[in-house]
């Protein structure tokens, strides 16, 4: 047995789960290195609809080719769909090793492994680079034309050489190498465990990244010292690029859209679908995957809590947007609330505040169903369908929005009519989201989904007492 029966009583059964950390190694390296059928054939679909995806991107490449974006709304969408995904999913390693918090265990390297699957983020970024209309207006020679901007309103003022495109690229570039950085040096001391046990490639990978580390005191000293300002470069970076993606294929794609609160809703919601999918990845592992010995309710009970206070604070800055558009009163205003929320894109928005906010507050506002492992689970893929629903109103709706040189008019005059996909966007978004979840599976044949030496750390530190007459969980505190 990988742990003794789930501890707990009454409203807290099962929560805590103690593992043997003397078979807990060769446990979840046989479980890495194996093959079972669900995986096997989950890794076939998502590369068949992988396959499907890269179809529909050339096909749309040889229909539009890379002069208008308005075709690529849809691309655009799902780009920023594993953007965001892949970006905000290592930060709950990142935050919640912040704050010391016990029960994130379990969860640390789930999320830590989004870190190779962001990688695609790099490759889906490029076609974006030639999409993105030129800052200057190319029929503005010598001065302004009647009712055009010059240049169109950017974040960007006097921008350097190759800006925005070439920055926006070296942005997305070292957000994931900084995320693949805290995932090698998370990682650094189970590779080191399992280098002369491993066989094949995975020796050979684990040999050359794990180094000198032998788990000195040192070691383990700078491990965490380079794992806090990593982290914490990390984070400074996901906001920083988050605000950039935002603006540069939204807000500023929109003529006359200026609004200081949508990068917030942005980020608020990639924080939202990420820990989403960590829950989500958690729930298949604990209940189909055999960790139910490593991975406690505990784990999902705290973590809703956090849900359920990002949740709020997405529809409070969605008010706030709304209520400033609103009492403003001006006609470009108007025009954005109807394009984007009441008018053109009605139904997504609806579907957008159903999935995003009305039933993961359903599901999160019940203690019993967020002590479950379910509950959270649930709310989690729910707030990743809202997410989706999201990225296709606005990103769809900003590739669209002013075609051609409208895109250089002062204000947003017109409001647009909804923009359908057709079969290859719909191969597209399909594939992009498939494309995701194919390299996080292949990812998990590589390296361990438990950080090993985090949850034996805090095995040390639990045990399951008494006082008086109750038991209970008895926690201590490294620091």
């Amino acid at each position: 047995m990988a742990a003794t029966e789930p501890k707990g009583h009454g409203q807290h059964a099962g929560l805590w789960v103690f593992p043997d950390v003397s078979v807990m190694s060769r446990e979840v390296t046989e479980k890495t290195k194996s093959s079972p059928r669900p995986l096997t054939m989950a890794l076939v679909v998502t590369g068949i609809l992988f396959v499907l995806g890269i179809v529909g991107f050339i096909a749309r490449a040889a229909d539009d080719g890379f002069n208008d974006i308005s075709a690529w709304g849809y691309y655009l969408s799902v780009f920023s769909m594993v953007f965001m995904v892949t970006s905000g999913a290592p930060l709950a390693a990142v935050a919640f090793r912040f704050t010391k918090s016990h029960w994130r265990r379990p969860l640390s390297r789930v999320s830590e492994l989004f870190a190779i699957a962001g990688i695609l983020n790099i490759l889906l970024f490029i076609p974006l680079m030639f999409l993105l209309p030129s800052i200057g207006n190319p029929d503005a020679v010598g001065g302004l034309i009647e009712g055009e901007l010059a240049v169109r309103r950017t974040i960007w003022f006097e921008a350097p050489i190759g800006s925005p495109h070439a920055w926006d690229l070296v942005g997305v570039a070292g957000l994931v190498v900084t995320a693949l950085f805290i995932l090698w040096l998370s990682a650094m001391p189970d590779m080191a465990e399992s280098r002369h046990t491993a066989t094949g490639f995975r020796r050979t990978l684990y040999s050359k990244l794990s180094g000198n580390w032998y788990g000195t005191k040192k070691q383990w000293n700078a491990q965490k010292a380079g794992l806090a300002l990593l982290g914490a470069f990390y984070f400074m970076t996901l906001i920083f690029m988050q605000f950039v993606i935002s603006s540069d294929y939204a807000q500023s794609l929109i003529p006359g859209w200026k609004d200081s609160i949508f990068p917030v809703i942005y980020t608020i919601t990639s924080l939202h679908m990420g820990l989403g999918a960590v829950l989500v990845t958690l729930f298949i592992l604990r209940r189909f995957g055999g960790y139910d010995g490593y991975i406690g309710k505990s784990t999902f009970w705290s973590a809703s809590k956090v849900m359920l206070g990002i949740t709020l604070l997405w529809i409070y800055h969605l008010f706030a947007f709304f209520i400033t558009f609103w009492y403003g009163r001006l006609e470009v205003e108007q025009n954005i609330i109807k394009y984007l929320i009441t008018d053109t894109y009605a139904i997504i928005f609806l579907l957008n505040l159903a999935f995003s906010f009305v039933l993961p507050f359903a599901v999160l506002i019940w203690n019993p169903v967020r002590r479950s492992d379910w509950g959270p689970a649930l709310a989690g893929g729910l707030l990743i369908v809202g997410g989706i629903m999201f990225n296709i109103r606005i990103f769809v709706g900003s590739a669209n929005a002013a075609p051609g040189s409208d895109i250089y008019a002062y204000f947003f005059e017109h409001v647009p009519s909804p923009v359908y996909p057709d079969i290859w966007d719909v191969f597209m978004v399909i594939g992009g989201l498939a494309a995701a979840a194919f390299v996080y599976l292949l990812a998990t044949r590589l390296l361990p989904v438990l950080s090993l030496w985090e949850v034996k750390e805090g095995a040390l530190y639990q045990k399951w007492g008494k006082l008086h007459r109750g038991e209970y969980l008895i926690l201590g505190k490294p620091e």
